[in-house]
């Protein structure tokens, strides 16, 4: 029988595993100085980033969000970004890494793999400094104001790559950018390559470079970019919801992206849920999904959790009890 980390690299190199791997079971992540940093948490209050970014997090939310109304916007003139917006040099912070070098340690004595993660993405960085509407219209009226300003937060990702791989030498590195909404993307593929592809290839050499597993976090529909996923080296797809066809990407994709996802939080991470309701999205994204493998179910969510307590718990019970059922 594999271990839980033979089995995951079984699935992501489309090789024969003995099990699905089990949502976040052998990923546990590393919650580093560098994240705090960036993107400032306090559930039920406002905090500021370097950046200027404002963030809220609302006491009844499962997490926290930018808020981009106009006295609290840092990009006034997309035209004069510079003016606005100062990106920290991290190599000159002293960041504290005792405990996150503590939590890596731990998880490979258990024999699991540490993931570290990397928020915020680029798109999303734009819009939390512009305003969702004044970046899309940058891409349109300020094409190079808005290709130095990617270009400029791509420099401060590739510095924190380089930083959490120092300290922590993680096995995955999980990229968040949320690229769509549940039924389109936010920009046309043409778009999104002429600012976003050529920055990304960067971030993404540079995690493979240094051996890490390079995953990308979006869950969105975002199924005309997979094949651009893998030209860039990503490994995982994390994130992917049901409004994607996981059978054709598989086939457009050479079975080379591993899709971890499927099963839908908006009918099972809600009030009132049941230990059956859950069976049957568990085994309706098994069923429909692993077919070819490169399939690994969980909640779409960007790391492990559910926002009703309780649910994440039972949909791994779920997938237990299936591996007997697809593997046993």
């Amino acid at each position: 029988m594999l271990s839980l980390k033979e089995n995951f690299f079984a699935t992501i190199r489309g090789e024969k595993a003995d099990a699905f791997v089990n949502s976040w079971e052998v990923l546990p992540l590393v919650w580093d100085p560098i994240s705090a940093f960036i993107t400032p948490a306090a559930p039920g209050k406002t905090t500021v980033s370097p950046l200027g970014i404002s963030f809220h997090w609302r006491a009844d939310e499962p997490g926290l969000m930018p808020v981009t109304t106009p006295d609290k916007l840092v990009v006034k003139d997309v035209a004069d970004w510079k003016e606005y917006v100062k990106i920290p040099d991290l190599m000159a912070i002293d960041f504290d890494w005792t405990e996150a070098k503590a939590k890596a340690d731990a998880i490979r004595a258990e024999g699991k793999l540490v993931l570290a993660w990397c928020p915020t993405g680029l798109f999303e960085m734009s819009h939390f400094l512009c305003g969702f509407e004044g970046a899309l219209c940058g891409f349109y009226e300020e094409p190079e104001a808005m290709h130095e300003m990617i270009e400029a937060i791509k420099d401060m990702k590739l510095k924190q790559i380089e930083l959490l791989y120092e300290n922590l030498k993680p096995d995955v590195m999980n990229v968040h950018d949320d690229l769509g909404s549940k039924t389109s993307l936010f920009l046309s593929p043409d778009m999104w390559r002429e600012f976003f592809k050529e920055p990304y290839r960067e971030i993404y050499k540079s995690i493979k470079d240094k051996g890490m597993i390079a995953m990308h976090h979006s869950d969105s529909y975002a199924q005309p970019l997979v094949k651009d996923m893998v030209e860039l080296g990503i490994d995982i797809w994390q994130g992917v919801i049901p409004t994607n066809d996981f059978a054709q990407i598989k086939k457009d994709t050479d079975f080379k992206l591993t899709l971890m996802g499927g099963i839908d939080g908006g009918r099972v991470d809600v009030p009132g849920w049941t230990q059956e309701l859950i069976r049957e999205e568990v085994q309706r994204a098994c069923r429909e999904y692993s077919e070819g493998g490169c399939f690994i179910p969980c909640l779409t969510y960007g790391d492990e959790g559910s926002i009703f307590p309780g649910v994440n718990a039972a949909i791994m019970e779920e997938i237990r009890a299936l591996n007997e059922v697809y593997f046993g």
